[in-house]
């Protein structure tokens, strides 16, 4: 199988360890004689990008108008969380109008034939942009635990009504399965809930060898899905 492209979305205030948790777990080296399984690439609307708290600035690798003309390259879009006060801000921002545009797009394109998967990631609050895109309508979905009732809004905002959407509490991670494209959804709880939604992906695309190694190299203990910051 040919290595699965991933994107990673940065953006102004975004939370360091969203982003950055699952860059280390799809980028560290898998065992000898084992072909890497993913590239990556973080993409921004601006350059450079001054993140959470104003604790690191990033050069991203491209832009987000690049992504776009090749969206279909990507097989993996990882969205990363901030602020939910950003975020009221951000999402209906003409920069938020964009993100949330390309999300749409993104789900509705089927798997690369190289590759057999599309997934959109989020991580966090992340999710609150996905439920302003719409693409979480009639789908189980999770975030960090003083958002859920935030995400809900957002998703019944997009869908100009009820979205259907099932807010689970209390979940690690969320995989919602495919929607009509083939596209699968996985939304991670809270910050470094980011880790074990990306092995859970290691896991589904490059199989649990791999996963395993990652996850030992890491020195990550992983938690199930069911093992959610309770609140």
């Amino acid at each position: 199988m040919a290595p699965l492209n991933v994107a990673v979305f940065v953006y102004p205030e975004a939370d360091i360890i969203d982003f950055s948790g699952p860059l280390e777990i799809y980028s560290t080296n898998p065992p000898t004689g084992v072909p890497r399984a993913f590239q990556t690439t973080t993409f921004a609307a601006q350059s450079p990008v001054k993140l959470s708290a104003s604790a690191m600035t990033l050069v991203p690798d491209v832009s987000l108008d690049e992504v776009d003309a090749e969206l279909d390259k990507f097989d993996i879009l990882v969205v990363p969380g901030a602020h939910p006060d950003m975020l009221n801000t951000y999402i209906p921002s003409e920069e938020g109008k964009r993100i949330t545009s390309l999300l749409k797009s993104f789900a509705q394109l089927k798997p690369r034939q190289e590759t057999g998967h599309r997934i959109i990631q989020s991580v966090c609050t992340g999710a609150l942009i996905l439920a302003a895109s719409g693409i979480l309508k009639g789908k189980k979905a999770t975030t960090h635990h003083m958002s859920y009732d935030r995400m809900k809004e957002l998703a019944d905002e997009a869908a100009g009504g009820d979205s259907g959407i099932e807010v689970l509490r209390k979940r690690r991670w969320v995989d919602s399965g495919l929607n009509d494209s083939g596209v699968r959804i996985v939304n991670a709880g809270g910050v470094t809930s980011g880790f074990d939604a990306s092995l859970n992906i290691v896991k589904l695309v490059a199989g649990k060898e791999v996963a395993d190694w990652v996850q030992e190299i890491v020195e990550y203990e992983k938690r199930d899905e069911h093992n959610g910051w309770a609140n």
